[in-house]
């Protein structure tokens, strides 16, 4: 490592930067900027400094310091090849979106809120896949998804963005309270949230079992990523909040905490599967179909959309879509690597990717002023086409970049767990591997579709509207930006074949199989494939009508879905996003109403309950001040007062001061005392 505590400040430096924003933005506005470009720098080259410890084997697995003394609640670093490669990915991408947000916010007035915002998420964001304990991870999860509300609805004073980052808030705290319920209960049955003693015993996972909750606890989990991954049916929050951000592609890499979320505990839940608890099969078995359903659902809502950020939004929850489906499959098949290597190395690539065509929709949006794909066309920019060239190329499945072999590799998974079902008599769940193949097939059908979509809207050559709008030229500091990413993500792009061997002896602590050796091992076991040849065919039964309709201009799109009435319904019926967004309204409409009702009927029924209540006490004091209170006890009073006074005062007379007769009192005292000492003497003891 750079430094021995590279795992600590590759989180705390952004926090602090986050921490000196305001001060420094007081000082002078720009400076917040640099700032932050120095923290987020910083931050990506501690982490990229833990890489060779962790390739060579050398890094100190677990770091751990308690807030109290012999108290369960702590604050540690977890280092393994995961946490490592996400910190290095999510601070790699934080820069180079942090570079070219320097010059696309530079006329922004609340830029030290932006920069404060950014900053807190990237340092939230390395908490997560840093933590060695599920709470502190926790505490990770929420900043992100606060940060991300925060974005959402930056610009406040707009009713509609500030709707939008509510939305936002309730749909992710939705997911977080099922991730937290479920972090409680598995420390009620464990005590311990560390996730290397949680990996190392297994025993709580058979008391959960035992007790039922096992698959309730496991679902409730993978609820919380998907709330963050955007998957189905809680996908709806990203697209609206993407495109209120101010710069949207700054948030873009929150969902990939969702599947990062599910690698860190799949081997923890994968053992629980090979230990025979069937509730495992079907907690990664809904995974899978989650994650299949999801790919499928946020293509075809993907094809119609005009914004480009809201495409690119469906577009991560599709790509996510997959990983998933990856993940569950992991946990069905008795060797999880295959799966887990494939979901991490697509989580990786797509990284990158949507960082890629996310930069150059804002590159393009920020030139033409429009976030609508029908208002770009005729822009001229050789590095904004080829950035969307290879991404969009890439997300299409286009071989051989690695959009084709990510896809092609889990959809290979799935076939082999359908015949791996079939082998051992597990009829239904082949029949399930076959249904997530074909899912996962027609995903990659929409998704060409999309993609080329994007890019013949984007690339056509009329003009992007009227003669009034001018063409604004991007800073340098964009273009230098985009142009470096541009790089890094064609590297992976057209090498990832390559890559596929290292990027797996890297995992290999994690995975404990060397799968690929090299690259010949994966063209074996991808290339012959039927899923080579299908995913051949949906790519170009996907891709050739969007070629016709967007690209070579044969067919025009509006005029064919007027013609044919059944493509309208359809048209309308994705335009309206599957109607899931529609049904989040009616939801909180639903809410809003039972809230007053419950406020008409029963809270006021309650109010005038305990007013009814409050008035008999009142009347009850005033009857019991009236008569106990005045007629009974003060006027005992008055009269014992009145007594004593009249009897003091009569037997003052006595007190004449004549000694004749005080002597003779003094007898009379004596006279008495001997005649009650006779009476009573024999009874006092």
């Amino acid at each position: 490592m750079l430094l021995p505590y590279a795992p600590w400040l590759c989180w705390l430096i952004p926090i602090i930067g986050t921490a000196v924003t305001p001060l420094v933005g007081a000082i002078r506005r720009k400076f917040s900027s640099y700032l932050a470009v120095l923290s987020i720098g910083m931050s990506a080259l501690f982490s990229f400094s833990m890489i060779p410890d962790i390739y060579f084997g050398t890094a100190q697995p677990d770091l751990t310091i308690p807030w109290i003394s012999n108290s369960i609640i702590q604050v540690g670093v977890y280092i393994d090849p995961l946490s490592v490669l996400m910190a290095s990915v999510i601070t790699c991408i934080g820069f180079l979106v942090t570079v070219f947000s320097v010059a696309y916010m530079q006329e922004e007035p609340s830029l030290a809120r932006f920069w404060f915002l950014i900053q807190l998420f990237i340092g939230g964001y390395v908490v997560i896949v840093m933590a060695d304990n599920l709470l502190f991870m926790f505490i990770g999860w929420e900043i992100v998804g606060i940060c991300c509300t925060g974005l959402a609805a930056f610009w406040y004073k707009d009713p509609k963005k500030a709707h939008i980052g509510l939305k936002t808030f309730l749909v992710l705290h939705v997911a977080d309270v099922l991730l937290l319920v479920s972090i409680l209960i598995i420390y009620a049955y464990s005590h311990t949230l560390n996730i290397m003693e949680l990996s190392q015993n297994n025993n709580w996972m058979g008391e959960l079992s035992r007790s039922g909750l096992l698959f309730i606890t496991a679902l409730m989990f993978f609820g919380g990523a998907v709330g963050k991954a955007a998957q189905f049916p809680l996908q709806e929050w990203l697209p609206d909040a993407l495109a209120a951000s101010p710069s949207s592609f700054n948030a873009l890499t929150e969902c990939l905490a969702g599947p990062f979320l599910i690698a860190r505990v799949l081997p923890i839940f994968h053992e629980a599967s090979l230990m025979g608890y069937s509730d495992m099969v079907n907690f990664f078995l809904v995974m899978t179909f989650v994650g299949a359903l999801t790919a499928v659902i946020s293509a075809l809502i993907a094809m119609v959309q005009a914004n480009i950020f809201k495409v690119l939004s469906y577009c991560i929850s599709s790509v996510i879509g997959y990983m998933m489906a990856a993940f569950g499959l992991a946990g069905l098949m008795a060797d999880m690597s295959w799966g887990y290597l494939a979901g991490t190395f697509l989580l990786t690539v797509d990284a990158f990717l949507s960082a890629l065509l996310f930069l150059t929709a804002a590159y393009i949006s920020y030139a033409v002023g429009s976030d609508n794909l029908h208002h770009m066309g005729g822009f001229k920019s050789r590095i904004a086409h080829r950035s969307m060239e290879v991404g969009a190329l890439a997300l299409g499945g286009i071989p051989p970049l690695s959009g084709f072999w990510c896809t092609n590799w889990i959809q290979t998974i799935a076939w082999d767990f359908a015949g791996e079902a079939g082998m051992k008599g597990q009829f239904m769940l082949m029949i399930s591997g076959y249904v997530i193949f074909a899912l996962l097939i027609i995903g990659a059908g929409i998704t060409a579709f999309y993609a080329l979509r994007m890019m013949g809207l984007v690339f056509r050559k009329e003009s992007y509207g009227s003669e009034e709008k001018v063409i604004r030229r991007p800073p340098s500091l964009m273009r230098i930006s985009l142009a470096a990413t541009l790089v890094i993500t064609a590297f992976l792009d057209f090498l990832a074949l390559l890559l596929i061997p290292s990027f797996n002896k890297f995992l290999l602590p994690l995975l404990g199989t060397l799968t690929f050796s090299n690259i010949v091992d994966v063209l074996m076991y991808i290339v012959p494939s039927i899923s080579t040849v299908l995913t051949c065919v949906a790519v170009a039964v996907g891709g050739y009508p969007a070629y016709q309709l967007y690209v070579a201009h044969r067919v025009n799109p509006v005029k064919l879905i007027e013609e044919h009435r059944f493509l309208g319904k359809a048209y309308g019926f994705l335009w309206k996003r599957c109607y899931i967004n529609t049904l989040y309204h009616k939801v909180a409409d639903g809410t809003n109403a039972f809230s007053n009702i419950a406020h008409k009927h029963l809270e006021r029924s309650i109010d005038r309950l305990n007013y009814g209540v409050a008035g008999l006490f009142r009347r009850l004091s005033r009857v019991m001040y009236k008569y106990p209170e005045l007629r009974g006890i003060d006027a005992l009073n008055y009269f014992l007062a009145h007594f004593v006074t009249s009897f003091t005062r009569r037997f003052r007379k006595t007190h004449t001061g004549v000694l004749s007769y005080n002597m003779l009192t003094a007898f009379v005292g004596v006279i008495i005392l001997i005649v009650l000492l006779l009476l009573f003497g024999g009874v006092i003891p």
